[in-house]
């Protein structure tokens, strides 16, 4: 019956652990995407920008033919002139007059000959646009449609009018996609993981017409974002390119969600046991029974992870993911390695880790600090690589203290000194830092309860000591000793 309660127990923190750490998941990953929706809103709003940018330049030359026309009081002498001028520019196919609608001139007349004669006002594709444009009195803009001399253009049509009379249409055609070619923004945003496409919808076949595209994606979650293009409407979506589940946010935060919430597990189970031990020793056992219930209490505090430290973590790869992806693969690498290292502790043989065990959490542990802290933080290692085993849990919590009560706090930051010595029949380790220092005996609360588990965690074992000296401004020193005949006796 003892152990059915004891499993059900293990059971129901397990479960009410994992709910309320998907629970802080989801909430994270909720915030995560409405930061995304943001970057989609301003990324549609920079194509948009960019796309207009680039066709006002080009559409602007139809002014230019109108005024052309209207000094000329609408003769067509001098054409040629004025032509070669407007064209001159990358991406321009042709410039165009067309008296009555009916083209008349065009430059350059090499590889256009098949325009001259072609009426705009109809039934070809891009004539639409040209009848609009008659209509409404003012410029339309055209395409991408086939062009009658072949291949694909975007046209501005201007309609001009002449002591208010109809003169006919000017015209300035520009070749597609080139025209578009190196448009960075477009560039950028499949860099950082998002598709995008703008599109419009062909007045000849009312069907959608992709005008341009980059990436692949989601499409039914992004951004649509509709702007006014020369009297005419265009569109550009913003997409991501992979679902939110393959985040590795997200995957990092269930899996950190199932490891707690299985160490919660075990360690209601570990406790428990010891409670229905307690009842059922005899007085001759209760000196050992004790013991094992100190031990296993160490146990499930080395499970126990700061609640601050892994939520800006996870914040903190959130937003690496977007501006730097390779820092935010590190600082994920980084986390597992010193997670693992936290779980691992428990089951540690007689509470003892390899050295260079502990040294891979330091400097996981470390590297995230650093990464946080945005140079804040330098760490110094003179370290060799020695084989012998230490209490667990002795030099990263000595680490921590000195990047948090010491560096963080201090303006401009500061570094952090790690280094081992050996002596004979010991191995010592010195954690120095030059941060704010305090007087050893007005430790902060936190500081305290750390020291003295460190304390009590070395008081076990014979040979192993911890000396501490620190001073306001100057820093803190902490001298960590430790028996080089630690696990031998058990070998």
């Amino acid at each position: 019956m003892g152990k059915k309660r004891i499993s059900r127990a293990a059971v129901s923190v397990f479960f009410i652990a994992l709910a309320l750490l998907f629970g802080m998941s989801a909430y994270i990953e909720h915030g995560r995407r409405a930061r995304e929706d943001e970057q989609l809103r301003y990324a549609a709003s920079t194509v948009s920008a960019q796309v207009y940018e680039v066709l006002s330049v080009q559409m602007s030359k139809t002014k230019t033919l109108e005024a052309f026309l209207v000094q000329n009081n609408g003769s067509t002498e001098g054409f040629e002139k004025v032509a070669r001028l407007l064209a001159a520019e990358r991406g321009v196919r042709n410039v165009l007059l067309a008296p009555g609608g009916i083209v008349s001139d065009v430059y350059p007349i090499k590889g256009n000959e098949s325009v001259i004669g072609h009426d705009l006002t109809g039934a070809n594709a891009g004539d639409k646009e040209a009848q609009t444009a008659i209509e409404r009195g003012a410029m339309i803009m055209a395409g991408p449609f086939s062009l009658v001399q072949g291949g694909m253009g975007i046209a501005g049509r201007l309609p001009v009018y002449l002591n208010g009379s109809f003169w006919g249409l000017v015209s300035v055609t520009l070749n597609y996609p080139e025209l578009f070619e190196g448009l960075s923004s477009v560039e950028n945003l499949h860099a950082q993981g998002f598709a995008c496409k703008v599109w419009r919808v062909n007045p000849d076949t009312g069907e959608e017409q992709t005008i341009l595209s980059s990436g692949g994606g989601i499409v039914s979650r992004g951004f649509e974002y509709a702007f006014p293009l020369f009297n005419t409407e265009w569109y550009v979506s913003v997409y991501p390119e992979k679902p939110w589940y393959t985040h590795v946010s997200v995957l990092l935060s269930a899996v950190v969600s199932l490891a707690l919430s299985i160490s919660a597990a075990a360690g209601t189970a570990a406790y428990t046991t010891i409670r229905r031990m307690e009842r059922e020793a005899s007085e001759n056992r209760i000196a050992a029974l004790q013991k094992q219930l100190e031990y296993d209490r160490i146990n499930i505090l080395l499970t126990q992870i700061s609640s601050h430290f892994f939520y800006h973590t996870l914040n903190s790869i959130q937003a690496l993911i977007v501006f730097d992806p390779d820092a935010a693969y590190r600082m994920t690498e980084d986390f597992s390695r010193f997670l693992r290292f936290k779980v691992d502790s428990v089951s540690a043989k007689n509470g003892l880790v390899p050295f260079r065990e502990e040294m891979r959490s330091v400097r996981a542990y470390a590297e995230i600090n650093r990464i946080q802290l945005d140079g804040r933080l330098t760490m110094e290692y003179d370290v060799f690589d020695a084989d012998f085993l230490i209490p667990v849990l002795t030099i990263q919590p000595i680490v921590e203290n000195a990047i948090i009560h010491g560096i963080k706090p201090k303006v401009g930051g500061g570094t952090v000194h790690v280094k081992l010595r050996r002596g004979e029949g010991f191995y010592e380790v010195r954690v120095r830092d030059d941060g704010v220092g305090y007087v050893p005996d007005n430790e902060s609360d936190v500081q305290s309860v750390g020291i003295s588990n460190i304390r009590t965690r070395m008081s076990r074992y014979p040979g192993c000591t911890i000396e501490i000296e620190s001073e306001p401004d100057c820093g803190t020193s902490v001298v960590l000793r430790y028996a080089d005949s630690l696990g031998k006796e058990d070998a």
